[in-house]
């Protein structure tokens, strides 16, 4: 490859990063100038009632990143960037939970983004997304990540309302995210995919 090929290679993957990093941005604002907190109400509520304040939820989901081979892989070099570009992704993103399944490759890629937020990584069964599903929609957090593996992500995003869009390419596919807006009150998911 020649220089310049590589130079317009090189410039095209920096204005891709910063329009996602825009987005991101834009999104957050936005999420936070509709109202999203809620008075503090100092009587004891239902978890019903308590859902009907949480008016939106914003859920972020993505698949594990670049992994080694194995039953149940660590991630390469590679993966680990895109765990710490996942991170600082959502560094102004006031997450209240990170759900992941209990293998090395989805856990290892939520650790980043945990630790910069001092949350727990919640495990989550992949074989039970019917289940999973109805609670982050019964739940009381409101930021969510939610970190799965090519064939679970794009299933949840639909059980969750979104739009999945085509297949993740298995073998070389690691860098979607989706951004799901739940509207408990009008009951509507709207759907936006990114790549990181």
């Amino acid at each position: 490859m020649d220089s310049d090929y590589k130079k317009q290679l090189n410039r095209r993957y920096f204005t891709g990063l910063l329009m996602t990093f825009g987005l991101i941005t834009i999104l957050a604002i936005l999420m936070f100038s509709s109202g999203l907190i809620a008075a503090e109400v100092k009587t004891t509520k239902t978890q019903s009632e308590q859902l009907a304040n949480v008016k939106t939820k914003t859920i972020f989901l993505v698949r594990h990143a670049e992994k080694e081979s194995g039953s149940d892989p660590l991630l390469t070099i590679e993966g680990q960037s895109r765990a710490q570009n996942l991170a600082n992704l959502l560094q102004s993103v006031p997450l209240d939970a990170i759900y992941s399944t209990d293998y090395h490759r989805t856990q290892d890629t939520a650790k980043p983004t945990a630790s910069l937020k001092s949350l727990a990584i919640t495990s989550y069964d992949p074989r039970k997304l019917s289940d999973f599903a109805s609670l982050i929609k019964t739940n009381q957090h409101q930021r969510i990540l939610i970190v799965g593996h090519s064939n679970t992500t794009p299933e949840l995003v639909r059980l969750l309302g979104g739009i999945a869009g085509d297949e993740i390419v298995e073998a070389t596919e690691f860098n979607r995210l989706y951004i799901l807006t739940v509207d408990n009150q009008e009951q509507q998911t709207s759907s936006v995919l990114l790549r990181y």
